[in-house]
């Protein structure tokens, strides 16, 4: 992960990557939503202008209708469907979601602003019903306030299967679009309305959250959440999980308070300091939504569908089994996983020769066993093999580890081994030791990047655990040994030095 921190001036031009192409920047005005600038023919902004699309400054309140006809309480969180849909949350109770369907002559406007400079005129002025915004309050309340939302487009582009992800202050739901026709009640996702607040990664209501600051919807569907708490944050992931939707943590806890979350179009993930002109950048290996820009020679733009990765394919493929296309069962422990041969023996030398028939003599055998595995390790392999990726918790990089050096996974071993390595601390340094010098062989490079996170910390590590220091005279004697003689070359080098 790199990370690096840019103080500016001004955090400005916030484009709607879903609807670059009919307008630059949605902001809110108290009571009124408000159109400013125009997307240009290479997607700069040009805000000289303030138009309103619904509601009116100094009148508050919930009513549905046209433009200045309708009503708004403070409305916030404002997302974007690509398809001339606006969503945003108002309410008095900041519980309830609004949907603003836009004139289709404000859809994907030249690079001449007047079309839509003309619409929201007409808009403003009491136009005919045709030129303005149609404002319509879902149906149904939120259990709390709405703290965000973000628009999930659908894979393959089409708008019946995209959905509204919105979040309280500690727990995600889904809601169904429909087309267009929000399917309430809303869906559980992640975490609890009645649980106290914790940072704790899990499937469904197991997940658990402080604090949630922000959502950003990911082309694969996933949904990088941020968690804030108490002093800092972290970033997390909320992705499908088989039937249901699994909460990963991806980064350690990061100073300050960060929200509003972005996916910048080289994937970086951006995020906005609370209280000051600062920006945060992460390299998380994220994919953003596409952009749907104008055409080069200004004209409009039709939106297609979603540009489709062989990563976010396989991965769908993986997600969507048992769906009758897998030819094979793998039984590890007391769970079962669909898979393709093909594929696994494409990506993995192990199953190249495991699966071969004239190998093994239940190569083709359409089950098979992988005994003595974690199942959750095993799950984790089996994504990595699909998609080339996979988000390691570290309560499982250990297992992981081990498993992929089994399969003979190096690429993955090695990503497992440096999660171990970044959660290393005084009260388990001793532990991971052990295991690395246990394992040999690939886990050396690991191993001595332990010695010397020992060394240096050894003092920490003595006064904060000194029960792990039994541990090692008991289970390693020789590792414990050779970090003697480690420790007194280093104090003789630094007497002598």
């Amino acid at each position: 992960m790199a990370l690096s921190t840019l103080s500016v001036a001004l955090v400005a031009g916030a484009v709607s990557a879903s609807d670059h192409s009919w307008m630059s920047t949605m902001a809110r005005g108290g009571s009124r939503l408000h159109l400013a600038g125009s997307a240009t023919p290479r997607g700069t902004c040009s805000a000289t202008a303030s138009s309103s699309l619904a509601g009116r400054p100094a009148e508050t309140g919930e009513r549905d209708g046209f433009g200045g006809e309708a009503r708004l309480t403070e409305p916030s969180f404002v997302c974007a469907d690509g398809r001339g849909q606006v969503f945003c949350q108002s309410g008095e109770s900041s519980d309830r979601v609004v949907r603003l369907q836009l004139p289709a002559s404000w859809r994907a406007a030249p690079a001449d602003d007047s079309a839509a400079s003309s619409a929201a005129a007409a808009a403003e002025a009491g136009g005919p019903a045709e030129g303005r915004v149609q404002v319509t309050t879902l149906p149904g309340a939120a259990q709390d306030q709405v703290w965000c939302m973000a628009h999930n487009p659908c894979r393959g582009g089409s708008a019946d299967g995209s959905s509204l992800v919105l979040a309280t202050g500690s727990a995600v739901y889904r809601l169904p679009l429909n087309g267009g026709e929000a399917a309430w009640p809303l869906e559980l996702l992640a975490g609890s309305e009645e649980e106290g607040a914790a940072i704790a990664d899990g499937r469904g209501s197991d997940a658990h959250f402080h604090s949630i600051f922000g959502l950003a919807a990911c082309a694969d569907g996933s949904v990088m959440v941020v968690d804030y708490d108490e002093a800092a944050i972290v970033l997390r992931r909320l992705a499908p999980d088989g039937n249901g939707w699994a909460v990963t943590t991806l980064t350690p806890p990061l100073e300050g308070a960060w929200q509003r979350p972005a996916i910048l179009p080289n994937g970086y993930l951006a995020v906005c300091a609370t209280g000051a002109n600062q920006l945060l950048v992460l390299d998380l290996g994220l994919e953003a939504p596409p952009l749907a820009l104008p055409a080069e020679d200004g004209s409009a733009a039709t939106a297609g569908p979603p540009r489709r990765t062989l990563h976010a394919d396989m991965g769908a493929l993986l997600t969507a089994q048992p769906d009758g296309t897998a030819d094979l069962i793998l039984v590890v422990g007391d769970r079962r996983f669909h898979a393709h041969r093909a594929i696994l023996s494409a990506r993995s030398d192990y199953f190249k020769q495991r699966l071969a028939p004239e190998r093994f003599a239940d190569g083709a055998a359409a089950e098979l066993s992988l005994p003595d595995a974690d199942p959750a390790a095993f799950e984790l392999l089996l994504r990595f093999l699909y998609t080339g990726s996979a988000d390691i918790p570290s309560s499982l990089a250990p297992s992981v580890a081990e498993l992929s050096d089994r399969l003979l996974l190096p690429e993955l071993c090695s990503d497992a081994q440096a999660v171990v390595l970044s959660g290393v601390c005084a009260a388990t340094v001793v532990g991971s030791l052990l295991w690395a010098d246990r394992l040999g062989g690939s886990f050396s490079g690991v191993l001595s990047s332990l010695k010397a996170w020992y060394l240096e910390h050894h003092e920490e590590v003595h006064e904060a655990a000194p029960e792990s220091l039994e541990r090692l005279s008991v289970e390693g004697p020789k590792l414990m040994a050779q970090l003697f003689i480690a420790g007194m070359r280093g104090t003789k080098r630094r007497r002598t030095g």
